[in-house]
């Protein structure tokens, strides 16, 4: 057995397992959840709406569904092995932020209305930007001229070199920040969540318009 089918079967293995433990574990926790559980909460993490403890089986299902059906289903087949791989690594992170949901409508359906004092909309949104980026960070670092998602305007002409670097400074900085941040805003209290967010808004997605810019003028520089 070569290296590379090794490699091949060990992330079939990741893959599969990421997919299916949410609805492993929601079984396994199923009899202490209780009969009513929240199924609706408003931006402040107020319960507004309570339902039946079967709903908690519903998104792990479809999970493992999807999970399931990809590979056989939606067969990718991309002239550029750099889209191949975002592509998978796309799929590999939405399964893994379902994961987080599930995991968060499990703790919040076993500990009820307490649960909004630990958790609430600004935390999953906090953890939503987070891995948005994570995403585009590494499309950056694995795209190349001809991929379909690049910075192309207004500088799509200048240097190979310039070009490289931009992409993977961009990418290394959004995976790095987004990965210190994701525990953060899973963890942070509902005092300083909105604080996390305004810090996310300016380190994450208005830190990189001044990198852009920086080469855009180091390219007309030159």
């Amino acid at each position: 057995m070569d290296l590379k089918y090794k490699k091949l079967i060990l992330e079939k293995t990741i893959y599969y397992l990421i997919g299916f433990l949410p609805l492993i574990v929601t079984f396994f926790v199923y009899p202490n959840i209780p009969e009513q559980i929240p199924s609706h909460y408003s931006v402040i993490g107020e319960v507004v709406k309570w339902g039946n403890k079967g709903e908690v089986l519903i998104i792990p299902f479809l999970l493992a569904v999807f999970t399931y059906a990809r590979p056989r289903i939606f067969k990718d087949e991309f002239q550029i092995e750099t889209e191949d791989k975002v592509s998978n690594f796309a799929a590999l992170l939405f399964i893994v932020s379902v994961n987080l949901l599930c995991y968060v409508q499990l703790y919040t359906s076993l500990y009820g209305i307490n649960s909004k004092t630990t958790f609430n909309f600004y935390n999953l949104l906090s953890c939503v930007i987070c891995f948005v980026f994570m995403f585009l960070g590494y499309i950056f670092l694995n795209c190349d001229r001809d991929s379909s998602v690049c910075i192309r305007i207004p500088i799509y002409f200048m240097n190979n070199t310039v070009w490289k670097n931009l992409h993977h400074n961009l990418g290394s900085y959004w995976q790095s920040s987004s990965i210190v941040c994701l525990p953060i805003g899973i963890l942070c209290g509902n005092t300083y969540i909105l604080h996390l967010l305004t810090a996310e808004i300016l380190f994450i997605i208005l830190i990189p318009i001044f990198i852009i810019f920086h080469y855009i003028k180091k390219y007309r520089k030159n």
